[in-house]
């Protein structure tokens, strides 16, 4: 990953987590040098991207976070577009399932592609969220 995708990277979680959602947390929390990072571009601009962190590092299984999409382009599919894609890649590694810690608003939204809800909604930061896995076929 170059630096010019790094700075985008974190611009994007930084706007979205942090600005948009008036949330003050540890983005830079460790997991991102042990992770993968799927980012997806338009005319080589960042629109959205994932952070697929490995099974064992933070849960049992692979994990997908740092979901997010530019919100100028939201409602274009590209939040379905980037959690396929990042599904496509766990499999690809052989997992059998996947986990990923919802904010409580999305979870029709992750139920939709597969997702299930695996608790009860707790809070994170000042956001309630749920954790929610999917077996993946194989």
């Amino acid at each position: 990953m170059s630096a010019e995708e790094l700075y985008e990277i974190l611009k994007l979680r930084q706007d979205i987590f942090i600005i948009e959602q008036d949330c003050i947390y540890d983005d830079i929390d460790g997991l991102d040098k042990q992770s993968n990072h799927l980012l997806l571009k338009k005319n080589d601009d960042l629109v959205a991207y994932s952070r697929i962190v490995p099974a064992g590092v933070k849960y049992d299984e692979p994990s997908v976070g740092r979901i997010v999409v530019n919100i100028k382009l939201r409602g274009q599919g590209l939040g379905k577009q980037i959690i396929k894609e990042s599904l496509k890649w766990v499999i690809e590694e052989g997992a059998e399932d996947v986990r990923i810690e919802a904010q409580a608003h999305l979870i029709k939204f992750y139920e939709s592609l597969g997702f299930t809800s695996a608790g009860e909604i707790y809070d994170l930061d000042g956001i309630p969220h749920v954790q929610m896995t999917q077996r993946l076929d194989q």
